[in-house]
């Protein structure tokens, strides 16, 4: 009788139940979220700033010039590459002035190609984007001189944007100026010294010089060594000619002697050189010569003398 009255309870529990059920409304929940989810993109930061650029940059800095009346400057693709170079540096190393590296300013530009006369350098590191880096500079005299300096002409810009942040390298730069002066290609040669050193021989009151075939080849032999070292040997070459098989000869028919001269401008000017010094001068007054040879480029001379 009990397990009776169980059934018919549990039963009528069930149909109270059901009935509720199906009574009430429940609401859409599908609908609801649809409505109201919000949706997160992982691995994003939320980015409320634009990323800085070169060109935004650079008309800031012209803006603010111009109202300075200093000169607008000009973007360097040359500069923006020494500046990204410095940045670099200065973001992974910590190197503000180049000394840890050793890429300097004046490094970074020579290794891009550049030839400057003055350079100054700007720089922010994790600065907010937010911020103006106009009115951060002119808050210090060194930053301001270096943002209104009148003789700057071109800049170089590196940035990086990270975040909420920016780091920037600037590099200003004064370009040398070519020099517009003309370089007078010396005129004269050989036979222009052979006849100054003749002449000064005369007047000095010793025989002019006779000329010998063997001995303009050891003048030819030596002005190329020089030519090709682009300057004076202090006599090192002129033993080692002499000891060569082919010319042991001449060594061994004549005493012979070098006299070496380079830069002058004139054949004049340089047999002057060689009477205001001592050991040359015996070139000129030396009574004991009788032969030689003079060979001539470039300003290199070498005269050969010999008895």
């Amino acid at each position: 009788m009990r397990r009776i009255f169980r059934l018919v309870i549990f039963l009528l529990a069930i149909f109270v139940i059901w009935y509720g059920i199906g009574s009430v409304k429940l609401p859409n929940l599908a609908s609801i979220l649809k409505e109201r989810s919000v949706f997160l993109e992982r691995g994003n930061k939320a980015n409320f700033f634009k990323d800085w650029n070169e060109q935004e940059i650079l008309d800031k800095i012209n803006t603010t010039r111009a109202k300075d009346n200093k000169e607008r400057l000009v973007l360097s693709e040359k500069l923006s590459k020494s500046a990204s170079a410095r940045l670099a540096v200065i973001i992974t190393e910590n190197d503000y002035d180049g000394t840890k590296t050793g890429l300097t300013r004046e490094l970074a530009i020579t290794n891009a190609g550049y030839d400057a006369s003055l350079i100054g350098d700007l720089t922010l590191v994790d600065f907010f984007r937010s911020n103006d880096p106009i009115s951060y500079w002119n808050s210090d005299e060194i930053s301001k001189g270096t943002l209104f300096h009148k003789d700057f002409k071109e800049v170089g810009i590196a940035i990086r944007n990270h975040d909420e942040k920016v780091d920037v390298y600037l590099l200003f730069v004064t370009p040398r100026k070519k020099s517009t002066k003309i370089v007078k290609t010396p005129t004269w040669g050989g036979p222009e010294l052979w006849s100054e050193i003749n002449k000064r021989r005369v007047e000095m009151g010793v025989n002019p010089l006779i000329k010998r075939d063997e001995l303009c080849t050891i003048a030819s032999i030596r002005l190329n060594q020089l030519l090709e070292l682009n300057k004076l040997d202090g006599h090192e070459g002129f033993t080692p000619v002499l000891q060569r098989q082919d010319l042991k000869w001449i060594a061994e028919k004549y005493d012979i002697s070098e006299y070496l001269a380079q830069g002058y401008n004139t054949a004049a000017d340089t047999v002057k050189g060689w009477e205001s010094t001592m050991g040359h001068r015996t070139l000129l007054a030396g009574g004991e010569y009788v032969w030689g040879c003079v060979y001539a480029q470039n300003t290199f001379s070498v005269a050969i003398a010999a008895y």
